[in-house]
């Protein structure tokens, strides 16, 4: 008795690729064509899968029914099916579930907006104001900050330590792992760590607040779950909240709760150093200011 393909554990495409290794070689051709492109092959007759894989009609007849399907049809309404989801399952963790493809711009400007104002709202009402005031008084004394972060966190972590360079606070981020370890290795008690990362589970980060912390350097976190080995590692953490719940897409709305902090952070830094900042402000602002345009 022939299955349907929802029947098959993992869909179609999974079940193809667990049959790979023992199909006959014409078998093979066709389901390596497959799962090279699932959507691509949806679209195709059974004579233009037959032409693309130089076999014949009838060996892509047997392939089905090696599948336990019918015929080609239930193959090509299987493929459609799975390929659908995935691009679904693709959107929403890197969109959101509230957002579609077909939504209008202004619709997506509202959830864009809301979102953003839930995360920035949530994290500034919850976070330890105690714990940024310590961690300010800290960078701003230090004689040496290293700031690291991975992927879009690195990102964050460069545009602050450009922003606090400006102002006078010796600070430096690393792209490069091997790198930032040698930074970190340099640090001494006087010195600050400060780590980002929204799940606090990225290794190198933790690995990098370890070392610092081995050195007798101040180690500080922005990081979203105060139950992660990097938020445990550290001295003050700096806590952002998104709720899984909340308008948007998580990761996404992650990137706006740290900047809320990291502003935060940045503004206290800058009070405690109010001559240093106001005078390095005004000399940075000079020196390029023959560069600007009116």
């Amino acid at each position: 008795m022939h299955t349907t393909a929802g029947a098959v554990d993992g869909g179609i495409v999974g079940r193809i690729r667990a049959l790979l290794p023992d199909l006959p070689e014409a078998q093979r051709t066709t389901a390596a064509l497959i799962l090279d492109d699932p959507a691509a092959a949806a679209r195709m007759t059974i004579l233009d899968l037959a032409d693309a894989c130089k076999v014949s009609t009838g060996s892509i007849t047997r392939f089905c029914r090696t599948l336990a399907l019918p015929g080609y049809s239930a193959l090509r309404l299987a493929l459609a099916s799975d390929t659908g989801r995935s691009e679904q399952e693709t959107w929403q963790a890197n969109i959101g579930r509230d957002i579609s493809e077909k939504d209008d711009i202004r619709l997506v400007a509202s959830a864009i907006s809301a979102g953003v104002r839930h995360a920035v709202g949530a994290t500034l009402a919850a976070i330890d104001l105690d714990a940024v005031e310590q961690a300010a008084s800290a960078i701003a004394r230090a004689p040496r900050v290293e700031i690291c972060g991975a992927g879009g966190s690195g990102s964050m972590g460069a545009e602050f330590q450009q922003r606090v360079y400006r102002i006078g606070v010796p600070a430096w981020s690393w792209s490069d792992t091997q790198v930032a370890l040698t930074g970190a290795a340099l640090l001494g008690p006087d010195d600050v760590l400060l780590a980002l990362s929204h799940s606090g589970r990225t290794r190198e980060v933790t690995d990098l607040a370890a070392e610092a912390a081995s050195r007798g350097a101040t180690t500080v976190a922005v990081v979203g779950d105060l139950d992660s080995p990097l938020a445990r590692r550290v001295d003050l953490v700096l806590a952002t909240t998104v709720p899984d719940d909340g308008p948007g897409h998580h990761t996404v709305l992650s990137r706006h709760a740290q900047m809320a902090v990291l502003d935060l952070l940045y503004i206290a830094i800058a009070q405690r150093t109010y001559d240093q900042s106001t005078e390095a402000m005004a000399a940075t602002s000079e020196a390029v200011r023959p560069y600007k345009h009116e």
